[in-house]
């Protein structure tokens, strides 16, 4: 330090040389500044990571869309609903007696499958359900008030062949071959509307599964109305083969359905398609 006090400009301490002498330096306006740094990198991080996810999105679309255009393999999931019947079935949910046998029968149908296609050949499996539209008195003391209801479950494979094929819309033919399931379900009062919430262990129905074989022929179009969805329809047709002797519950309740029946089923559809 010289005689009058004063420090070498090489020797100041910092806060001599910046001219603020032996007081603390006061703090700056720009210490929010790192927290809105942080905050902008984690927006640009989050949009750079979504990005990425879209165009995968957009990539697969497009290459589904050009797997059709170009004959290359894709796969396809479809959704169905529509109207199944019986008609020639003897529907006898009380007994053998042919005075208690119903004839035909009419169902509610969803369905759901997943086809591979290539070119003009699509195959897959899929799953398959109806619900009777209405339910019936079943036999028993008048003050249970017992009634019947059916359900129906299918699984089966398809295949198709695409016989008719413009840019828009496709004509299409096919077989299926699988297993049924007639789902016969009675029930009293107490078990629609319990006494109280109280969760029971158990069903709270009688029930009898019929299990057999189901084989049939399928008819369908479909337009494509963008790049990677179609709508349509088919008319399907199948024959069950159950079992002769129909079963009997604990109840004395027979299975509804025996033997060889018809299933015809109409319907509407919308389909996916997926790139490989």
């Amino acid at each position: 330090m010289n005689p009058d006090g004063r420090y070498p400009t090489s020797r100041a301490p910092h806060n001599v040389r910046a001219g603020e002498g032996d007081r603390a330096s006061p703090p700056r306006r720009g210490s929010s500044q790192p927290a809105r740094a942080a905050a902008c990198a984690a927006a640009v991080a989050a949009l750079l990571l979504a990005t990425p996810g879209r165009a995968d999105e957009s990539r697969a679309a497009r290459r589904a869309a050009a797997a059709r255009e170009q004959d290359r393999p894709y796969t396809m999931v479809e959704v169905s609903g529509g109207v199944m019947t019986l008609p020639g079935a003897d529907v006898c949910p009380v007994s053998l007696s042919p005075d208690t046998c119903e004839q035909g029968e009419t169902s509610v149908s969803f369905g759901i499958h997943n086809l591979y296609r290539w070119g003009d050949i699509g195959f897959g499996a899929g799953i398959f359900w109806a619900a009777t539209l209405s339910t019936e008195a079943a036999r028993g003391a008048p003050e249970l008030e017992r009634d019947h209801a059916r359900r129906y479950f299918m699984l089966d494979g398809a295949f198709r062949y695409y016989g008719i094929r413009t840019k828009t819309w496709e004509w299409w033919a096919g077989a299926t071959l699988g297993g049924v399931v007639v789902n016969d379900s009675w029930s009293v009062k107490a078990d629609r509307e319990p006494y109280s919430d109280t969760a029971y262990v158990g069903p709270r129905a009688a029930t009898i599964g019929t299990e057999g074989v189901a084989a049939g022929l399928a008819i369908g179009g479909e337009w494509t109305f963008a790049d990677n969805w179609s709508l349509g329809s088919h008319l399907r047709y199948s024959s069950w083969f159950l079992p002769e002797q129909r079963k009997v519950s604990p109840t004395g309740d027979r299975a509804s359905l025996s033997e060889r029946v018809d299933m015809f089923n109409i319907g509407v559809l919308i389909a996916y398609r997926v790139a490989l």
